[in-house]
C-alpha cells in the first residue's frame, strides 16, 4: 500500500476497520517506545481517533534500560505525549543485559521476550482486545533479508504476521502495509511528536546497515524491490499456514504423552510424512521446546534435524533456543528447558 502524508490517516482508518477493529468500546494496548513509528500509531488511534471515538487506548512504554537516562527520558516523553491526548499511560522496565544469557539468549532476544510478557500484561489488566505496535513495511523488508542471509525456512520469510496471537493476546501490527517514508512524512505534516534513537543510526548493528547500504544497492537492481519482498513474504506466510496446520494435525495424530516438560511422539506417521510437513513438524517441536523471544532455527538446522529423524537411529540433536530431540526405534521426543514456554517474537 502507497499512500502519501495527506492520505496517510484515511487509508489507515480504512485498513483498521476492515481488518483490526476489537467491538464497539474496546480496548488496544499500544506498545509507545517514542520513536516515530509507534508515536505516529498512537496520534492516528488517540489524537485523531481515525478508529473512531469508542476506542479506549492505552500507551504502554516498556524502558530496557540500554541508554541510561536517556531511556527514562523517553518513558517521561512518552507519558506526556500520550497525557495530553487523554491517553492512559502504563510504564514498566527491565535490565535487558541481565536478561541476557552467556553462550544462549542474547541482549535483544532478552529484550523481546521482556517486552512483550510486559505488553500482555497490561493488556491482561486491561482487558484488552489486542496490542498494537508501530512495526511497518520496511521493518518486514529487514527482517526478511536479514532472515535469509543467515539461513532460515519458509516460515522465517514469513516475517511480522499482522496479526498473531501471544500468550492468549492478540499481537496487531496495523502499520504493516506503511512505509517508514510515509509514516515520517505524516509525523512531520501533522505534528506528531517522536525521539529519535541514536542507535538506529549505528552501523554495528546489521539491521541499520541492511537499511543503509544493501537495501539501496538492492534498488538500484529493482526500484521496488521493497514490494517484492514483502510479496514474498505474504506467499511464504499463507503457503506455510497451510502446511503448519497439517502438521498440527500430524501431530496430534502421533502423540503419545505431551507433558510439562517432555512431548512424546509416535515415530511412524512423523518419518513417513512428506518433507514438507516434518520440517514443520520440527518447526513446531522447536516452538514448544525454545522459549520466548528465541531466534528462529535456520533452514540448515531444520533440515538437519529432519534428516536426523529420518535415521531411525537413536540419539538427540539440541534446539536452539534451550531444549532437545530425541530419536528412538519407536518414538521422537521433543524436551523443553524447565523455563521454556513456547517459540519467539519479533
Amino acid at each position: 500500500m502507497t499512500t502519501s502524508s495527506h492520505d496517510l490517516a484515511v487509508a489507515f482508518g480504512d485498513h483498521w476497520n476492515r481488518y483490526f477493529a476489537p467491538q464497539a468500546g474496546g480496548v488496544v494496548v499500544v506498545a509507545a517506545s517514542g520513536g516515530v513509528d509507534s508515536m505516529v500509531l498512537l496520534a492516528l488511534l488517540a489524537r485523531d481517533r481515525v478508529a473512531g471515538s469508542e476506542l479506549r487506548v492505552v500507551a504502554a512504554h516498556f524502558d530496557h534500560r540500554t541508554r541510561g537516562l536517556e531511556s527514562a527520558e523517553d518513558g517521561r516523553f512518552v507519558a506526556e505525549t500520550a497525557s495530553q491526548w487523554g491517553v492512559d499511560v502504563e510504564l514498566g522496565e527491565a535490565d535487558v543485559v541481565a536478561g541476557a544469557t552467556p553462550g544462549g539468549r542474547g541482549p535483544q532476544a532478552a529484550a523481546r521476550e521482556l517486552r512483550y510478557r510486559y505488553l500482555t500484561q497490561i493488556a491482561a489488566e486491561h482487558a484488552a482486545a489486542s496490542v498494537a505496535t508501530g512495526h511497518h513495511r520496511d521493518d518486514r523488508v529487514e527482517t526478511v533479508l536479514l532472515r535469509l542471509v543467515r539461513g532460515t525456512s519458509p516460515e522465517g520469510l514469513a516475517a511480522l504476521s499482522p496479526i498473531e496471537e501471544l500468550r492468549g493476546v492478540l499481537i496487531v501490527r496495523p502499520l504493516l502495509a506503511f512505509s517508514r517514508a510515509s509514516i515520517l512524512a505524516w509525523a512531520e505534516a501533522t505534528g506528531v511528536p517522536f525521539r529519535e534513537d541514536p542507535s538506529n543510526l549505528e552501523a554495528r548493528y546489521p539491521r541499520n546497515r541492511m537499511r543503509h547500504e544493501v537495501l539501496p544497492l538492492l534498488a538500484e537492481f529493482n526500484p521496488r524491490v521493497d514490494e517484492a519482498i514483502v510479496r514474498l513474504s505474504a506467499l511464504a506466510g499463507t503457503d506455510s499456514a497451510y502446511l503448519s496446520a497439517a502438521a498440527a494435525d500430524l501431530l496430534d495424530t502421533a502423540t503419545e504423552s505431551r507433558a510439562e516438560s517432555i512431548w512424546r511422539l509416535e515415530a511412524g506417521p512423523l518419518v513417513e510424512a512428506p518433507t514438507a510437513l516434518l520440517s514443520r513438524v520440527v518447526i513446531q517441536g522447536w516452538a514448544w521446546c525454545a522459549p520466548h523471544g528465541a531466534t528462529p532455527p535456520s533452514g540448515e538446522w531444520i533440515a538437519g534435524a529432519v534428516a536426523f529423524l529420518r535415521r531411525g537411529r537413536g540419539g538427540s540433536v539440541p534446539v536452539p533456543g534451550g531444549g532437545e530431540i530425541r530419536r528412538s526405534t519407536g518414538w521422537i521426543e521433543f524436551e523443553r528447558r524447565a523455563n521454556g514456554r513456547g517459540g519467539g517474537d519479533e
